[in-house]
């Protein structure tokens, strides 16, 4: 019952979906980042950069300007964060500055089974960053659903004002 009556609430937010798609990617962060799209979905989020939780999507290495511009667009729609961060990506981490340097928040997911590629991931210097470093797959999804509250909080003040 209670998430019938989030999900009419949590329409509104919407959530940048990122991880890294190129140069060294994390063995289990295709899986990771599809179940934290498939528990932001069911929470009732938009979710922004789907693109990412589909296993065919290529780096657009070919068309920057293209993949520029839509990471722009969706940057500046997004209320938060949600990214896996295992491997080592200057994109990824971009995204997840750029939404943090505005106030939003971000889930940082990462394996904790791998050596980190940054402790930044892990110990993030912000307040509104919540790091997630999970050992089973099977957690992420409820790691995700905890952290969405938070977002429609913060999406709930950034429209006061």
């Amino acid at each position: 019952m209670a998430q019938a009556e989030a999900g009419p609430q949590s329409a509104e937010v919407k959530v940048y979906l990122g991880r890294a798609v190129s140069g060294e990617l994390g063995p289990r962060s295709l899986e990771a980042i599809q179940l934290a799209h498939r528990a932001l979905r069911e929470f009732g989020a938009g979710v922004l950069a789907e693109r990412v939780a589909d296993p065919d999507y290529r780096p657009g290495l070919d068309r920057p300007e293209l993949i520029a511009e839509m990471m722009h667009r969706e940057l500046l729609e997004a209320d938060a964060g949600c990214m896996e961060m295992t491997g080592r990506s200057t994109g990824v981490g971009f995204e997840a500055g750029w939404l943090l340097g505005r106030g939003r928040p971000v889930l940082a997911l990462y394996d904790a089974d791998v050596a980190p590629a940054s402790s930044v991931v892990r110990f993030p210097p912000f307040d509104h960053c919540v790091p997630f470093g999970y050992h089973d797959l099977m957690d992420v999804g409820a790691a995700v659903t905890d952290f969405c509250p938070t977002i429609a909080a913060h999406a709930a003040y950034r429209a006061e004002g």
